[in-house]
């Protein structure tokens, strides 16, 4: 497998995040007018118009479920690393669409790879190429993402957290606490809200909800962003002649 990019493990220094925007690749200046795009998440809705703007068109397969590939609540767990995930929905998402170019995305949201004690997000693109091998992988870290928690024993507690995350925009997820068990996801209503925290907390031994951030992207406003500036420097990287080989 050959690949053009830096981001082979979980473990991103500094140095390699900063030379991923300044990268070139050898790209043929013919393009493929097709791409497929692996999710079910809404991504194409970022990724789309910067995409367009080269002449390559989306196509998102209907029947792919990239939650097969890992869920940020935790059902499904994420097999190997963020690259890993990304080339398997590319991969998937070429084959079930029957095009040469696939692409794939993945998110990671956590603590800072520099200043740990601050959250974090990176979002991964992938574009791959079925006929050569050929995979072009980007990587940006968002140091204000939308990705926060708040652990309560009654809906009142929650009202500061609430208008920090710019609930309802922001969609959330509500847990029981010590019963491993979701109540409820894409949550954007108060209505919604309430009976989900109530029947966590009746349900949680220790008598608390946890309250999260919604991490799907369709679920996320601030990945979305994230996610369209990552496509928008890709797409221009795609268009990037080597310097040297031309």
């Amino acid at each position: 497998m050959k690949s053009l990019g830096l981001f082979q493990t979980e473990n991103y220094r500094a140095r390699e995040v900063d030379a991923a925007s300044k990268l070139t690749s050898p790209i043929c200046s013919s393009l493929a007018s097709q791409a497929a795009l692996g999710t079910m998440h809404g991504k194409a809705a970022a990724l789309l118009p910067s995409f367009a703007n080269i002449g390559v068109d989306l196509v998102v397969p209907n029947d792919l479920d990239t939650d097969a590939f890992g869920t940020f609540t935790g059902e499904t767990k994420r097999q190997g690393t963020m690259l890993d995930a990304a080339r398997a929905k590319a991969r998937a998402a070429a084959q079930l669409t029957g095009l040469t170019i696939g692409i794939g995305s993945e998110g990671s949201y956590g603590p800072h790879p520099f200043v740990p004690f601050i959250p974090a997000g990176r979002e991964l693109l992938v574009w791959h190429d079925t006929r050569s091998g050929l995979d072009i992988i980007d990587m940006m870290i968002d140091e204000t993402p939308s990705f926060a928690h708040r652990d309560i024993k009654e809906i009142a507690d929650a009202e500061d957290f609430l208008r920090a995350i710019d609930f309802p925009d922001q969609a959330l997820v509500v847990s029981a606490i010590g019963a491993e068990l979701i109540l409820a996801k894409g949550i954007r209503d108060q209505s919604t809200l309430l009976d989900a925290t109530r029947r966590a907390i009746s349900l949680s031994p220790t008598a608390q909800a946890r309250l999260q951030t919604d991490m799907r992207a369709f679920m996320n406003p601030r990945r979305m962003v994230v996610i369209a500036k990552l496509g928008e420097r890709f797409a221009k990287r795609l268009t990037t002649l080597c310097p040297v080989c031309n």
